[in-house]
Parts: C-alpha cells; structure tokens; sequence
C-alpha cells in the first residue's frame, strides 16, 4: 500500500487579492490530512484561524510553529497554544526548526527550552513533533557536539523530516525513522484547492490504516485520486471519524 500523502499550508497558499481561501473539500479528495502553519516569531499566520475552521471536520489537522532563534522560546510557545483557542486538532504539534536568522536562541538548549515550555501549556499527553531538515539537524547538533543524553531527548517527538529528489529520506540522529517526511515543494496547488501554483507535499510514513491508528482514527472509505505528475505518485484519500474528545464525522463532498 503507499504512503498516505498529506500537504502542508501557509498563508502562501492565499492570494490576498481574492476573496477566496484553500477549498478543503477540494484538498479532501487528493490527500488524507492537512498540516497548517500557525506563526513564527511573535506574530500569528494571517490564515491561521481561517483555515484552522475551515478545515476542521473535513481533514485531520496538525499544526506547527516556525521557530524563530531571535525571540525567547517560551514567549513563542505560549502565543502558539492561545491561538488554538482550546481546539489542538486531530494530529502533533510540529515545532518547525529550520531557521537561519543565527539570532541569540538558536542552540539546541533554545529548542528543548521551546519543547519543555510547550508541553506546560498542553494537557498531559498531548503528541509534540519536531519537522527539520537531515542535514540542517547535524550541523546545529551533532556537528555541535551535543551531548549523547541530550540528543536522545529529542528523539521520543516523531520526526517530520524535509528532504527532496530522493526516493526514501535521510534521518538524522537520533531518530531511526520518521513519520512525516515532505518530498516536494511542488506539489500541483490546483489538486489541493488552494491559489498558489506549487504546494508543499507529505508523505506519512504508511498506508491508511497505520494512520488511522497512529493517530486514533477511524476511517470509513478510501479511494485513489490521479497522480502527482511531476513525481509519478499515486495519491489516497479517507473519511474519518475522530475519537479525541469530541466526535467529529468527516463527510466526503461531491457525492
């Protein structure tokens, strides 16, 4: 069975002169989840909160945060859990550590401080992960010298790990394997119902029914959509119903 393929989205994938925002329904028919950028720094993604509803109860949602090295984590941490307003989605939290700003929290002591802060904001058990880049990840660890224990720290978050024009990616230490892995950033943003011309893509790490239970789901129907043709994959689709809570029913549009 192939991996379950899953975009993520930013207010890039909104063109400001329209009226029109991402058409998850659309989105619904060519992937089986959504993760959506919720800010960086101290400000919060325009789009967040319009597409965090409209999303909800169409796709399983993940979220994750840009980490921004020249703001003090916990302040980071605290606006990105008042923006969900109570509602933390189906899926992780992903801590997005990617950026090259070299301001004064940029060591890997500044992630763990942003992690540890995080999860004091968020009810016990609430699933954190961490996106990065292979190479990105050694040079700011590793090529650090960071120590052994700590760098097993890291490794109890799932791994969402960035790496293209590959045909399985690299994952750095500590992790042995990943579960998000983004393989394109041009993906085509007309499959996904969104205004930008390329989109990034994911895959998660197995087929729909491993989703569905990695993340507590149940799911009702499946269905393959066309390929992505810049990178010949074949695509899949579910309906679910969510069991966190509250009972969600995702409903297949079109029919």
């Amino acid at each position: 069975m192939p991996n379950l393929i899953g975009p993520d989205v930013s207010f890039y994938q909104d063109d400001n002169a329209t009226e029109r925002m991402i058409d998850f329904a659309k989105m619904e028919s060519n992937a089986g989840y959504v993760i959506i950028r919720s800010g960086q720094n101290l400000w919060a993604d325009p789009d967040f909160k319009p597409n965090w509803q409209a999303a909800k109860g169409v796709l399983p949602r993940g979220s994750y945060w840009f980490y921004d090295s020249r703001v003090e984590p916990k302040r980071q941490a605290d606006l990105w859990v008042s923006l969900f307003e109570g509602d933390l989605g189906e899926l992780p939290l992903f801590c997005d550590f990617e950026d090259n700003y070299d301001g004064q929290y940029g060591r890997w002591q500044d992630w763990y401080d942003f992690i540890e802060g995080l999860k004091s904001l968020l009810p016990a058990g609430r699933e954190i992960g961490i996106y990065t880049a292979y190479y990105y990840w050694l040079e700011r660890t590793v090529a650090k010298g960071i120590p052994t224990a700590s760098l097993e720290y890291f490794k109890q978050y799932p791994l969402w790990v960035a790496n293209y024009k590959v045909e399985k990616p690299l994952v750095p230490k500590p992790w042995t394997e990943w579960v998000f892995w983004q393989f394109t950033d041009k993906g085509d943003g007309s499959l996904y119902g969104v205004e930008s011309r390329n989109i990034d893509l994911n895959y998660f790490n197995g087929d729909m029914n491993a989703f569905r239970t990695r993340f507590k789901l149940s799911w009702r129907q499946g269905a393959t959509a066309p390929p992505v043709e810049t990178d010949k994959i074949d695509l899949k689709f579910l309906v679910v119903d969510m069991e966190n809570g509250e009972q969600i029913t995702f409903v297949k549009r079109g029919e």
